[in-house]
């Protein structure tokens, strides 16, 4: 589900972003995928009945046109014109992999679309239910997915059947009701195949043999740009529906749901430090040695100490569980633990050794139960690199702080004045959610924050007009205070966001029953399809470990 509400979701273009970082594939057991939205696995539909649903129409400043009756941003006719063109000849030559009603997805829409889950599932981009990834050094097939017998490249297959769909069914619903995307998208989409253009240019080819490096011969400019546009269109239509849902509840309701049960919403702030599940003395030690925080590090600075020579530096970030719901304990280390932070009359600086699903967790409590509430800021970030990933180097780690420093002491010279921090976030902010807006970031909660923001935020000390440089996981930037929403507590924010999502599922599954939408796999075509797809990853993770060797 897309979480962030009114904003543009962040673009990742594979073939045109170098994608270079790799991710730990986490082993143990899992169940097999479960597609996004309760997709249901049958060929067809048999209701000529769907769910209607009524969105507010966003304000876009961008020209429209005409496409099959329904208005679409202008600079995007053109490339769904060629894209159906280049389409068909697809299906003619290589064959039809998927029909969704009466859309037919050709062998390179599909193969391509493959490589590009790829890309999207080791940046974590397709909500994995396991919260697997893959590596990006190594080719799907060679992963295994999970202990169950399956590989990556079974995961990818099935996840680029579902991705498909979703995009062809949520994109003709948009259309239909009259959903545009936002300036933020239109504008960075309609650039691409300027871009492609561009670096064919340089090397001496065509724009389509661009695209056939990073993918394989038949990918064609207006196919690729298409399949991008498809994603963003659905990614944020399912964000104005799952909006609109939203704004159906009452507040009174909302809190009726909230005080028949306040610790399922609310966090805890705690400290856990694993002791290995066998280890019967260092469990005794703890808890006649651990009677406050300093007690607290100094016993896991003994402890794993002699395990990693690094483990000083590592232990406050490594120990701490802020922001922590009761499913977030239970899933972490089981349902002792949660039930023991969760209490009835625990306190701070309560400590004690609980025994988990896997280790024995020695527990320091810094904050009882409590909810938050949202926050008005202002930021201007300064990304570690153009891809929106964690930093490769120490040279992106130091130009990012370095330019966040900058931008603070130019604030900082201005008095902190609110126009100065506007001006230096018009010039220099590469953050999505407030690239449109001057850096204003309204009704922002703990999980649209991240941890050293939030901590920050949510200080008793913050008053307004205050800022500082803060670093985030992709990157440094100086942040602003503004004010908090006193109404608008991080509880009822997640109990009205869970109910629109699940009525958003509702709404899914009733589209993927109707008979507009029949799907029909040709499992012939998907095979080679899939086969074209993992080879452009098997290339692609060559080159990502051959960059690796050398460095």
């Amino acid at each position: 589900m897309a979480k962030e509400k009114s904003k543009a979701k962040k673009i990742i273009i594979p073939a045109v972003a170098v994608i270079l970082t790799a991710a730990i594939v986490v082993t143990g057991y899992f169940g097999w995928y479960k597609p996004k939205h309760g997709i249901i696995q049958k060929s067809g539909g048999g209701s000529d009945t769907k769910q209607s649903v009524t969105i507010t129409p966003a304000e876009v400043s961008y020209e429209t046109a005409d496409y099959k009756g329904a208005k679409v941003p202008k600079p995007f006719v053109e490339i769904f014109e060629q894209a159906e063109k280049d389409s068909e000849a697809a299906c003619k030559k290589y064959g039809t992999a998927l029909t969704v009603g009466d859309c037919e997805i050709s062998e390179t829409e599909f193969g391509m679309t493959y490589f590009d889950m790829f890309i999207y599932a080791s940046d974590d981009e397709i909500n994995d239910p396991n919260g697997l990834k893959p590596s990006t050094a190594s080719a799907p097939a060679a992963q295994a997915y999970g202990d169950g017998g399956a590989t990556w490249a079974d995961r990818l297959r099935e996840a680029t059947s579902d991705a498909l769909k979703n995009r062809y069914i949520l994109f003709s619903e948009a259309l239909e009701n009259g959903f545009l995307p936002s300036d933020y998208t239109v504008l960075e989409l309609s650039g691409i195949p300027e871009t492609i253009e561009y670096n064919a240019e340089v090397k001496g080819v065509t724009p389509d043999k661009e695209l056939a490096g990073s993918y394989f011969d038949g990918v064609t400019v207006s196919l690729y740009v298409r399949n991008l546009i498809l994603r963003a269109y659905a990614d944020e239509y399912e964000t104005a529906v799952t909006d609109s849902f939203a704004a159906a509840h009452s507040d009174s309701e909302i809190k009726d749901i909230y005080e028949q049960n306040p610790s399922k919403y609310n966090y805890v702030d705690v400290r856990v430090f694993t002791i290995f599940s066998e280890d019967d003395e260092a469990v005794e030690r703890a808890k006649k040695e651990v009677t406050d925080l300093d007690s607290f590090y100094k016993f896991g600075l003994d402890y794993f100490g002699k395990y990693d020579s690094g483990y000083a530096d590592k232990q406050e970030k490594e120990t701490r569980c802020h922001f922590a719901t009761f499913d977030d304990l239970d899933r972490l280390y089981g349902s002792s633990i949660a039930e023991w932070c969760f209490a009835e009359g625990r306190q701070a600086g309560d400590v004690s050794v609980v025994e988990g699903i896997i280790y024995n967790c020695l527990i320091f409590v810094e904050k009882t139960q409590y909810t938050t509430c949202s926050v008005n800021f202002y930021e201007s970030l300064t990304a570690f690199n153009e891809n929106g990933l964690q930093a490769q180097n120490e040279s992106e780690i130091n130009g990012s702080k370095n330019a966040a420093q900058s931008h603070y002491d130019l604030l900082k010279r201005n008095n902190g004045s609110l126009e100065t921090m506007k001006e230096i976030a018009d010039s220099y902010n590469e953050s999505t959610r407030s690239i449109d807006t001057r850096g204003k970031c309204e009704r922002s909660h703990v999980s649209d924050m991240g941890y050293n923001v939030a901590r920050w935020m949510l200080s008793s000390e913050r008053k307004k007009g205050d800022f500082e440089v803060i670093e985030s996981d992709i990157g440094y930037g100086v942040y602003y205070f503004d004010s908090i929403n006193k109404e608008d507590t991080d509880a009822y924010d997640k109990i009205r966001s869970n109910l629109a999502e699940e009525e958003f599922e509702h709404y899914y599954d009733s589209l993927l029953v109707f008979n507009g939408y029949k799907t029909v796999t040709n499992s012939g075509v998907v095979d080679g399809a899939s086969q074209k797809g993992e080879d452009s990853c098997a290339r692609y993770a060559e080159k990502v470990s051959e960059r690796r060797s050398s460095q």
